[in-house]
This record gives structure tokens, sequence and C-alpha cells, in this order.
């Protein structure tokens, strides 16, 4: 048996701590603004992996892969509307959620927003 191999190879890789869940200067996937730090934005939400009805709909690999890169304000809009489990049933992918009228109203509003802004998103 070959020893050379790395000890850390099958270990569980640990959670990602929020900075490296950041990308510097990207375009949103959902606004389209420029020149932002993206977050990365699970499709299917990582909550729902485990549960039975997304295993039937999805498979592992696309619920790991389905990642859209998102400003923090269209990131947290996303999350003010939606729960996790209709985002999994109905909202899982970037043109589904584009179709929902209040991200349509959303992203006409902050896209007339400076890139710098802070912007705040009201519960």
């Amino acid at each position: 048996m070959n020893n050379d191999k790395d000890p850390m190879e099958n270990q569980p890789l640990a959670k990602s701590d929020k900075q490296s869940d950041n990308i510097t200067e990207g375009c949103c996937e959902l606004c389209a603004r420029h020149g932002l730090t993206l977050t990365r934005h699970h499709l299917i939400p990582r909550s729902r992996h485990n549960k039975l009805r997304t295993k039937r709909n999805f498979s592992r690999e696309s619920m790991a892969q389905d990642i859209a890169l998102l400003c923090r304000p269209c990131h947290s809009q996303i999350h003010r509307i939606f729960s996790n489990p209709e985002l999994a049933d109905d909202y899982h992918s970037i043109d589904r959620l584009k179709e929902h009228i209040d991200i349509i109203n959303f992203i006409q509003w902050v896209k007339k927003r400076p890139v710098g802004l802070k912007v705040r998103v009201r519960q």
C-alpha cells in the first residue's frame, strides 16, 4: 500500500468562514452590476439538501454545484422574499428568480444605486 498520499485528502471539508464565501470584483448574476464583492448563493439551499423531496428532484452534483454569484443586496433580498423550501421547490434558477415581480422591482431599483452604496434590505 502506498503511504505517499496526503492524510488530509479524505478528511471532510470544514465549513467555510464568511470571508472565503466572498469573491471580490465581479458582476452580479441577478442585477448585472459590475465591480461588486460577490457572495455565493446556493440555488438549492443547503438546509434542503438532506430532505427526501429535494433528493428526488435534484442530483447530488446539481445541489452542490448550482451556485449563483450575487451581490450582497440581491442575496439578502432573495432570502427576505423567499423561504428555503420556496427556493428549493420553485426558485432554484436565476431565470426563475428573475421572473418574480418582487425581484424584478428590486433589480430595477438597485440598478439605479451606485456600486459603493450600502443597501439595506428591510424585513
